[in-house]
């Protein structure tokens, strides 16, 4: 759902499938320029949602997305259609939900407007025209 109640509480949620998942060994990089580099071997999901949908560039390596209750940090550069996670021991698999953001853990959007510098209200009205909207009641 797009959009803030008037009293200004936050009210959208922002949702990806993962795309596919991986082991990372230690050394081996993601993202552009291999700007990441795993420091242990663990498990990446690769998630569907980067720039052109409006996840901040500058989230990369700075922000969380929540698979159920378990958060896992976001690595590298967020490119332009997909960022890569770190998942390591999480249960996570090809179409399963990330959740960038949303009304119950508005703290995540937070951490994305500390990253960027802009406020909550900016960061979700980039959210690309490309990205499905569901109204939910």
């Amino acid at each position: 759902m797009f959009g803030l109640e008037e009293r200004g509480e936050p009210v959208m949620t922002l949702a990806a499938p993962v795309l596919q998942v991986k082991t990372l060994r230690a050394g081996d990089g993601v993202s552009y320029g291999y700007r990441h580099r795993a420091e242990r071997d663990t498990r990446v999901a690769l998630v569907s949602g980067g720039y052109a949908q409006g996840v901040a560039r500058a989230i990369g390596s700075r922000a969380v997305v929540l698979f159920g209750d378990d958060e896992a940090p976001i690595i590298g550069r967020v490119a332009m259609d997909v960022c890569v996670v770190d998942i390591g021991g999480i249960d996570v698999g090809p179409r399963d939900e990330a959740r960038f953001f949303g009304a119950a853990r508005p703290d995540l959007l937070r951490a994305w407007a500390d990253a960027t510098g802009w406020t909550e209200l900016e960061l979700a009205a980039v959210v690309g025209l490309s990205v499905p909207r569901e109204e939910v009641a």
